[in-house]
């Protein structure tokens, strides 16, 4: 079950656009960068109203956390080949910096492997 997908019916472009419009993808500006048979990277750009710490201008860490969570989802839905709901059951960070004013924070993140009920997702966010 670890082996890519030679080919997808699942559209993530096209199923990133219509997330945009609505809900957490609209509220965060998430924009879809590029995927493959088991990853997907993701964009935040950065915007005021995602700012945690004003004097600083710092992202908010909650805004990456949804960023990382959501490209990890979505190397999973690459990795079946289709679109499902899926739950999050462990998500760690290691935050090395802070996310400063007027930086996009990209983040790309690979399915590793998969078993009938868990997947397990390695990423990372710059």
């Amino acid at each position: 079950m670890n082996e890519p997908l030679k080919s997808s019916a699942f559209d993530p472009a096209r199923f990133f656009e219509l997330a945009r419009r609505v809900g957490h993808g609209r509220a965060l500006g998430l924009q879809y960068r590029g995927s493959g048979p088991r990853w997907m990277e993701l964009s935040l750009p950065w915007r005021d109203e995602l700012v945690g710490v004003p004097d600083s201008g710092n992202l908010a860490s909650g805004a990456i956390v949804s960023l990382i969570d959501t490209a990890g989802g979505g190397s999973v839905w690459m990795a079946l080949g289709r679109f499902t709901p899926i739950v999050t059951v462990d998500l760690r960070l290691d935050y090395l910096r802070p996310a400063v004013r007027g930086e996009t924070i990209h983040a790309r993140c690979e399915c590793v492997k998969l078993t009938r009920r868990i997947a397990f997702v390695r990423g990372v966010a710059h």
